[in-house]
């Protein structure tokens, strides 16, 4: 009987001790979890500024109409471009005037040396001899045939026997001409023309070269530019609508009014902007290829330092102060002007921001969110 009373209270010594031996903590240590994170995510949203050295505050400003001058290129629109073109096939005997040298209308400018044009000139010549033959035998039968002294039949032959041969010397003038050239004139060498005022931007032939009708032998550019073409990045002005009108500047001090002819639609393939093109009104235009400046205006709007602006995990934004701590508060950016830059949603006037520094701000926010060290400066 005792030994059962012993081999009892053992055993309700071992439950005693099994169930004091649970960890019933873990229950309260999983309620308490959300309210860490609610107090860390807390601190990531506010930083504190005490310890931050380096940083420089700004009171946003009131908004502000803004215009900036951006960099432009004076070219010709399309009524001022030209190729210059061989219309027969041959071998290039001459490139006469270089690229680039201002030229009058109809200067020489590449002589070819062409058997296709000279068996041309010599088909006009032989059709048209025929046909000088042909016009003389018909005068000769239609005199014989009204002095009763030929017959009937052999009017009709010479009739025949010109209208082909006017046919044909038709045929091959018209072969000449279509290729741009006077029968009268033509002759074994083709000579290429400025077809207006202006210069050659670039030749892509050389002597000796033979050349394929139809082939590109350079371009031509007149030798004045009536667009201004300029390129953007985005976001476009939304205040910029077609026909408007605004100033273009070159460096010598020369200024012309211009208007607005579009809006792009997409942007450019090799650049990634936005390309504008402004028609140059009045005044001397200047040649191809002149670097000029078009002044853009932008919207009313409040305007920060670019230091101000930080990229957090592709977002804009700024540090707004609050008492001793700082919030990320994203903006929405427009465009820059010098060290500046537009903002258009995001802060209001009189509100504090972070000016100078503020990557460091964006520093410690990073680290944060990366469960790095929440004081380490």
């Amino acid at each position: 009987m005792n030994q059962v009373l012993r081999y009892s209270l053992l055993t309700l010594a071992l439950v005693a001790t099994v169930a004091c031996g649970r960890k019933p903590a873990a229950p309260t240590e999983a309620k308490e979890t959300p309210k860490e994170e609610g107090a860390r995510g807390d601190e990531r949203a506010h930083l504190p500024l005490k310890d931050i050295r380096g940083l420089r505050f700004l009171v946003v400003p009131e908004p502000k109409a803004e215009g900036a001058w951006y960099p432009a290129e004076a070219i010709g629109d399309e009524s001022a471009q030209a190729l210059l073109s061989s219309p027969v096939k041959g071998i290039v005997s001459g490139i006469l005037i270089p690229p680039g040298r201002h030229i009058e209308i109809g200067a020489r400018l590449i002589t070819i040396q062409s058997p296709e044009l000279a068996r041309l000139k010599a088909d006009w010549l032989s059709t048209r001899a025929k046909h000088e033959r042909s016009e003389a035998e018909l005068a000769r039968e239609q005199r014989l045939f009204d002095a009763q002294a030929g017959a009937r039949r052999e009017l009709e032959a010479a009739q025949s026997e010109a209208t082909t041969a006017r046919a044909d010397e038709e045929a091959a003038r018209l072969a000449l001409e279509a290729r741009g050239l006077n029968p009268e004139t033509a002759g074994a060498v083709l000579t290429v023309k400025a077809p207006k005022a202006g210069s050659v931007t670039a030749y892509k032939i050389q002597l000796g070269q033979g050349v394929e009708a139809g082939q590109e032998l350079g371009s031509f550019q007149a030798a004045s530019a009536a667009i201004a073409r300029l390129e953007l990045p985005l976001p476009a002005p939304e205040q910029w609508q077609p026909g408007a009108t605004t100033e273009v500047r070159k460096a010598d001090g020369q200024r012309w009014k211009a208007r607005l002819e579009g809006t792009p639609m997409t942007l450019t393939a090799d650049t990634r902007r936005l390309s504008y093109r402004l028609r140059l009104l009045g005044g001397p235009l200047p040649i191809p290829g002149t670097p000029l400046e078009v002044h853009v205006p932008l919207a009313k709007t409040v305007v920060l330092p670019q230091s101000a602006l930080q990229q957090v995990e592709g977002i804009w934004g700024v540090f707004v102060k609050e008492g001793e701590e700082a919030e990320f508060r994203p903006v929405r950016r427009g465009p820059e002007l010098g060290t500046d830059v537009m903002v258009f949603e995001g802060v209001k006037p009189g509100e504090t921001v972070v000016g100078e520094g503020a990557y460091l701000l964006k520093s410690l926010q990073i680290k944060r969110k990366s469960g790095g060290e929440d004081h380490d400066h």
